[in-house]
């Protein structure tokens, strides 16, 4: 075994660029040791394959760009936010090809972690507008729903960390419940839907019910009655890790690394 901490950063990257057939905990470990060192060099990589994902696509062992984002993720650097949101904005759903199961296991979260709530004020108006990008990928129909969905992962998970305003988002949902949410298939309903009860949106029971009225919802997957059952007596949904912060990446990556890639 290789002893990490004599590599220099370059070999570091190395050891964490393509599957060598194991998980490069140690390689990770003391990319995090060196964490002011290594975020530059993670961000060159977060900012490469959104890009030139070919670089990423065409190499299928090519593993740095997952192992970038989480350690950035964990690390909270805020300076990735836009390259990995223009990376799950790609055409043709290239994320998925990028991030597999990873993305709808927590690419939500992952946005979570790097918001940093950067306001800006124009004319007397504060906008937060990492918080607009999100909304503007739960609107971009030309991504496959369940990237797209990514966006309510991220609210919920900012919400429940109170970095962003309940309020705000409650009235967001509303225009979404309202008709505003362009979805064909139902999933997104679904998943706004899911993120109104871990939210106790209970006040905005009856939109939901007519989401559920006019069939804009997947019903297999979710039913009326379970939202009833579920505002009136206040049991949590058991989604926990869904939205937890990422505070640790070999939690996150070390079955991933098993069963996922």
């Amino acid at each position: 075994m290789k002893e990490m901490q004599s590599l220099s950063m370059e070999k570091l990257l190395e050891e964490i660029r393509y599957d060598q057939g194991r998980y490069p905990r140690e390689a990770l470990d003391e990319l995090i040791k060196r964490r002011e060192e290594s975020i530059p060099e993670l961000l060159k990589i977060v900012e490469l394959v959104s890009v030139s994902p070919g670089l990423f696509t065409d190499t299928p062992s090519r593993f740095d760009h997952i192992y970038a984002v989480m350690l950035l993720s964990q690390f909270q650097a805020a300076d990735a936010f836009g390259p990995y949101l223009r990376t799950l904005q790609l055409p043709d759903d290239t994320a998925f090809t990028l991030y597999g199961d990873l993305l709808t296991n927590c690419g939500g979260r992952i946005l979570a972690n790097l918001y940093s709530g950067l306001a800006v004020m124009e004319s007397d108006l504060v906008s937060f507008p990492e918080l607009d990008a999100i909304f503007d990928l739960i609107d971009d129909t030309s991504l496959d729903e369940l990237i797209r969905g990514a966006g309510f992962q991220a609210i919920t998970a900012l919400v429940r960390q109170k970095k962003i305003s309940r309020e705000l988002i409650q009235y967001y949902y509303h225009d979404l419940l309202q008709g505003d949410l362009d979805d064909e298939s139902g999933i997104l309903y679904t998943l706004l839907i899911d993120s109104c009860m871990e939210l106790d949106f209970r006040e905005l029971s009856d939109d939901i019910m007519s989401v559920f009225e006019e069939k804009r919802a997947d019903g297999s997957r979710i039913a009326p009655d379970d939202v009833e059952a579920h505002f009136n007596d206040g049991t949590m949904l058991d989604k926990e890790d869904q939205y937890k912060p990422i505070t640790n990446v070999h939690e996150e990556l070390d079955g991933w690394y098993e069963w996922g890639r």
